[in-house]
């Protein structure tokens, strides 16, 4: 069986830059959902850093050792470290759980501008559920387990109740919120994604009171829209967005 170790946090510095980008990948993804991104706008002049949220990139049963309070944490750790690196411009950058995570930093800490992709405006126990499921195959058949070792991992998601609720509290939080965000933000859906992910796209949008926002749809994206058909042209729009503000 092959044995998996926790992904490390991703630090791409630019020595002559003042503005740093914290990038937050997806739940159930890891440092690799942002890493080109990442490397593209260190190469454009930002610092980049990308952290690894507790239990990503393990097994099924190791993620769920931790829950949205934790990811949370891992978000402030991330701004934290690039104010210590001595970064007073801090830009965020989220993809899924990685922006809801943007949107409450933004709410709650100095944030310079802000952009999200694919992010849910509400989240139920049967979508995190599945997505639990389908990590807890993905990551079994990687290893190697059985099917019957698989199968026992994922029914360890029964006893997860506390954590999915956490999460719903962490979306509906951050929605809450909305309103008290005032840095400038853009809103990226991929139109190849689930319906309901441009309807969330709409409802930030809405729900953003300032006048320094933009939404945009991306017709050959998929979720994961730092990836696949459609990535160059997110990262292009990114990357002039932040230029923008620095």
């Amino acid at each position: 069986m092959i044995n998996v170790k926790e992904p490390n946090s991703i630090y791409l510095e630019d020595t002559s830059s003042e503005h740093a980008v914290l990038l937050l990948h997806s739940f159930t993804g890891t440092v690799r959902d942002v890493k080109l991104l990442a490397t593209k706008l260190n190469k454009a002049g930002f610092t980049c850093y990308v952290p690894s949220y507790k239990g990503h990139g393990l097994m099924l049963e190791s993620l769920m050792a931790y829950d949205a309070t934790d990811w949370w944490q891992d978000a402030l750790d991330g701004y934290h470290f690039l104010q210590e690196k001595g970064y007073s411009n801090i830009s965020v950058c989220g993809i899924s759980l990685g922006g809801i995570l943007s949107l409450k930093l933004a709410e709650e800490k100095k944030i310079d501008s802000i952009v999200v992709m694919s992010t849910p405006f509400s989240k139920d126990d049967a979508g995190l559920i599945g997505r639990l499921e389908y990590y807890g195959t993905r990551m079994g058949n990687l290893v190697g387990l059985s099917h019957e070792a698989i199968q026992q991992q994922i029914e360890k998601i029964d006893d997860y109740a506390q954590g999915l609720d956490k999460f719903k509290a962490l979306v509906d939080q951050a929605m809450a919120n909305l309103n008290d965000i005032s840095a400038p933000i853009a809103i990226k859906y991929g139109e190849q994604d689930e319906d309901a992910y441009e309807t969330s796209a709409n409802y930030i949008y809405r729900q953003i009171a300032h006048k320094d926002k933009e939404i945009q749809g991306y017709a050959t994206c998929k979720h994961l829209m730092t990836y696949g058909e459609g990535h160059l042209e997110v990262e292009q729009d990114i990357i002039a967005f932040f230029e923008d503000y620095t």
